[in-house]
């Protein structure tokens, strides 16, 4: 999206551009978006197919008139058998259209066609669905060598604290410890570090760390945070962009951040890019894969163990989340299909974080 509320879409291999449309945001949308929203953050309340459609055809209608949609469903359809196209959103920074860069756009919904059944993006086996934010210096370059060893660190966050629940996290870092071992990675762990010892873990250089523990998101203040432990005990409310500065130092960090906690992935861009992952892309981060709304440990466990399962499978990190966002859905007990669009994909870069041999192309920037 342009910042005069234009949307085209292009492929990247070639500049092949789409015909240009217009964003579909009135009042009434604006309302039942928002709305929406509101009931998405509830994470008890139950949610039918029907409903979700719903949410993702509005969705679809706003962001994609006939033309260009039209235009991408035939790059899709156009392409070789065994490849992927990834849909990158990208939305301006700049008023009055920021407010559409924090809408859920994981829950798009193509609608019914005749013939042809209607699909959710984020579950389409065809798709990988994900966010662009663009850095004011460009890409940062950061291939990954074959011979290099990838670093892995998971960190375990469990403050003494007796206001939060507890963190389940045996069966996650063994499957990532599995993953790791099947792919010849390097493994560690930190428990309940403070922020200034994964500030000085962070000196080694992880590739990838993920962070496990309690998140939450302030809307009146626009700030995203993790729950680190104190020395002297307690909870540290650790702010997105404090975080932010541990993990990249001299500007370096993480090619990778996945953030197995509560509101990680909730940003708004209404207030500088605020939000624990747009904060981290927008520090150096290559990859950030995070929840966007409260859920279960069960949920969360279940999305991490199928997303190193599917890296251990050869996929690349955006491509596992693709796929993790549909088990997670499908697996669910009782079915709850709110979960298919918590987990969100920002990136800075198109490098992939690991060699995959499965191709894939992106084709639109949903600019």
């Amino acid at each position: 999206m342009e910042s005069n509320g234009r949307v085209r879409a292009r492929r990247l291999s070639n500049k092949d551009p789409s015909p240009r449309g217009q964003v579909r945001y009135d009042k009434l949308d604006a309302d039942l978006i928002g709305l929406f929203e509101r009931w998405l953050t509830l994470r008890d309340r139950d949610w039918r197919d029907d409903e979700i459609r719903i949410f993702g055809s509005l969705l679809h209608r706003c962001l994609f008139n006939d033309e260009i949609w039209f235009w991408i469903q035939a790059q899709i359809d156009s392409r070789d058998d065994g490849t992927r196209i990834r849909l990158e959103l990208t939305f301006p920074a700049d008023l009055p259209y920021s407010r559409l860069a924090a809408i859920p756009w994981e829950y798009l919904y193509r609608p019914d066609q005749p013939g042809k059944n209607g699909v959710f993006l984020a579950a389409d086996p065809g798709l990988i669905l994900s966010r662009y934010i663009p850095l004011e210096d460009g890409e940062q370059e950061k291939d990954f060598a074959p011979e290099q060893q990838l670093q892995v660190l998971v960190v375990v966050s469990r403050p003494d604290d007796r206001h939060l629940e507890p963190v389940e996290y045996e069966d996650v870092v063994a499957t990532i410890e599995d993953t790791c071992q099947k792919l010849g990675f390097s493994f560690s762990v930190m428990h309940n570090p403070t922020v200034e010892e994964l500030r000085r873990e962070a000196w080694q250089r992880p590739h990838l760390v993920h962070f496990m523990g309690h998140g939450q998101f302030d809307p009146g203040r626009g700030q995203g945070s993790l729950a680190f432990s104190q020395r002297a005990g307690g909870t540290d409310w650790v702010s997105d962009r404090r975080l932010a500065e541990a993990l990249t130092q001299e500007g370096t960090g993480p090619r990778a951040v996945v953030l197995h906690s509560c509101e990680g992935g909730r940003a708004d861009f209404t207030a500088s890019f605020a939000g624990v992952a747009p904060q981290l892309v927008r520090s150096g981060v290559q990859c950030v894969v995070a929840m966007q709304y409260a859920v279960t440990n069960e949920t969360a466990i279940s999305f991490s163990t199928s997303l190193y399962e599917r890296l251990a499978d050869g996929l690349d990190l955006d491509t596992a989340v693709q796929e993790s966002r549909s088990r997670v859905r499908r697996e669910s007990t009782p079915p709850d299909p709110r979960l298919l669009g918590i987990p969100v994909v920002y990136l800075q870069n198109r490098t992939p974080l690991l060699p995959s041999p499965l191709a894939s192309e992106t084709v639109a920037e949903g600019k």
